[in-house]
């Protein structure tokens, strides 16, 4: 049986730094589902937008077309199928529907983990980013306040395990993650 983590949270909170240690640190066979590059591929073939707006917009009406299965469906199984890798995460799950769907999966055993911080910490590492990216840091108070970010952020309250990641180090999470994944 595969293992599958989804990770949510919001923005800049430390997902892609986790999903980075949790690749480099399993070394039986670890892959992770990439849902933002299956939509920026889309967009393109479609000649839709293809920054992040466009992009969440192109999410939305796939969630709307799919009853949230998309993710699913389009990203999550055809890869799974296709690959020996026994550890799988997907790296960004935003809404409760989507989650529900991965948990109703009998060929994997699924482990939900919400990442959070306080909102200052948050917002610093927003600024870095944005700094190193070149994205303007007024962009953080619309980004925040958009119904992807909303949703994303409560799905704190469906996880099975959450971690601050202001608290602790990255190996740390790791290891809480690979405890949990085994007693799921």
């Amino acid at each position: 049986m595969k293992n599958l983590i989804l990770l949510s949270g919001p923005v800049a909170v430390g997902k892609t730094t986790l999903k980075d240690a949790l690749v480099s640190s399993c070394d039986v066979g670890f892959d992770y589902l990439r849902s933002g590059a299956y939509l920026l591929k889309r967009a393109q073939a479609e000649n839709r937008p293809t920054d992040r707006r466009g992009l969440q917009d192109l999410g939305d009406s796939l969630d709307e077309a799919t009853d949230y299965r998309w993710i699913v469906d389009e990203v999550a199984l055809p890869v799974m199928a296709s690959s020996e890798a026994m550890f799988w995460l997907v790296d960004a799950v935003r809404k409760e529907r989507q989650v529900e769907h991965f948990r109703s999966l009998r060929q994997a055993k699924i482990l939900h983990v919400h990442l959070t911080a306080p909102e200052s910490v948050i917002r610093e590492r927003y600024r870095r980013r944005a700094a190193v990216g070149g994205h303007a840091l007024a962009e953080y108070a619309a980004l925040i306040n958009h119904p992807n970010e909303i949703e994303s952020r409560s799905l704190i309250s469906i996880a099975d395990l959450v971690l601050d990641t202001s608290q602790a180090d990255t190996d740390s999470y790791v290891e809480r993650i690979f405890t949990a994944l085994a007693r799921a």
